[in-house]
């Protein structure tokens, strides 16, 4: 009996991982961000666009010594996504896919800083992105809830 919940606890986690990852990618073709300036003076910015910026951040070297910092951040949580996906079928990575779920809610609190320095406001993809995000990872943390909670049973 024990052996059918662990593989219907896995369906499940297959199923909201491969629906967060429907998710996350529909989130790169809509708007992410956009501007709080003047009126006249307010860009919207895709998702793609945002994953685009963030990532060429990354190998800038100003980027690392300004608030730009926290967009840097920000652009990780794709390429730690992307590490986490295929980590995910093997059990023995367990603690790796710890590390970067926790890497990947830093990047997150990171995302909503540069926001705020930025003057960005958070669009309709945002909010996809970091539920699909948050819908990938969901495994990992309900993983562990009901490993304790197996272990008590």
């Amino acid at each position: 009996m024990r052996s059918f919940g662990i593989l219907s606890s896995r369906r499940a986690d297959l199923i909201l991982q491969s629906l967060g990852l429907c998710i996350f990618v529909a989130a790169f073709y809509l708007p992410a961000c956009r501007g709080s300036g003047p009126a006249g003076s307010v860009d919207t910015y895709p998702g793609w666009e945002c994953a685009q910026i963030a990532t060429t951040a990354m190998f800038q070297k100003e980027s690392y010594e300004s608030w730009s910092f926290l967009a840097v951040l920000s652009g990780w949580i794709n390429p730690l996504i992307l590490i986490y996906l295929p980590l995910s079928f093997f059990p023995r990575f367990a603690r790796v896919r710890r590390y970067l779920a926790t890497a990947v809610l830093v990047c997150m609190v990171a995302t909503w800083a540069f926001f705020f320095v930025a003057n960005l406001v958070p669009l309709i993809a945002h909010f996809m992105w970091i539920s699909g995000a948050l819908m990938i990872l969901a495994g990992e943390v309900v993983g562990q809830v009901s490993a304790k909670h197996t272990k008590e049973l």
